[in-house]
């Protein structure tokens, strides 16, 4: 009888030693390309360094959605808009599961004066977000209120509120006269 439960029970065990092992091996896999570096420049406001740091990982590992999520943004803040709008696209198409890609993508687009275009990508976080995030609401409102959706932009506005967002609470309060800036 113990015979016919350990048979049971050995495929069973060597089916979770063999996914733990391949967890482990994929974790490791992942952490591999070391952005902690780049991740500290762009903290510290270092847009340039960062760019070339990324530039320079993405040389060794050209699939790697987060150099490209990190040197978009880095782009961004250097105002290289169509770079940065590359660099977003190619993170998303590596991996299109992570909502800060796309609040990204839709900030590039607001910055290149393509609003609709803008609205979709935050319509996108927003969804991922479940609209529990006030900056996505915020942007989607803001992109909403320039392509003529008036009351949906005061919606996106009044849940930023609820949710703390302070400049969203500014641009009702000024009756959006801080976007006309």
């Amino acid at each position: 009888m113990e015979w016919l439960l350990l048979f049971f029970f050995l495929p069973f065990f060597f089916t979770l030693m063999f996914f733990n092992w391949l967890e482990h091996k994929f974790f490791s896999f992942r952490d591999i390309e070391n952005l902690g570096e780049g991740e500290i420049l762009i903290s510290e406001k270092n847009y340039a360094d960062a760019q070339i740091f990324f530039t320079d990982k993405l040389k060794s590992f050209p699939k790697s959605p987060k150099s490209y999520y990190f040197r978009s943004k880095a782009n961004l803040h250097l105002d290289n808009y169509y770079s940065a709008l590359y660099d977003i696209e190619q993170s998303i198409s590596f991996d299109n599961t992570v909502p800060d890609c796309f609040v990204l993508k839709g900030k590039i687009l607001y910055k290149l004066e393509e609003y609709d275009k803008a609205f979709l990508e935050f319509d996108k976080a927003d969804w991922f977000y479940r609209s529990g995030n006030a900056e996505t609401l915020r942007w989607r409102g803001m992109s909403r209120y320039l392509i003529g959706q008036v009351e949906n932009a005061i919606i996106d506005f009044k849940r930023a509120v609820e949710l703390g967002d302070e400049d969203a609470d500014y641009i009702l309060k000024t009756k959006f006269e801080y976007m006309r800036k």
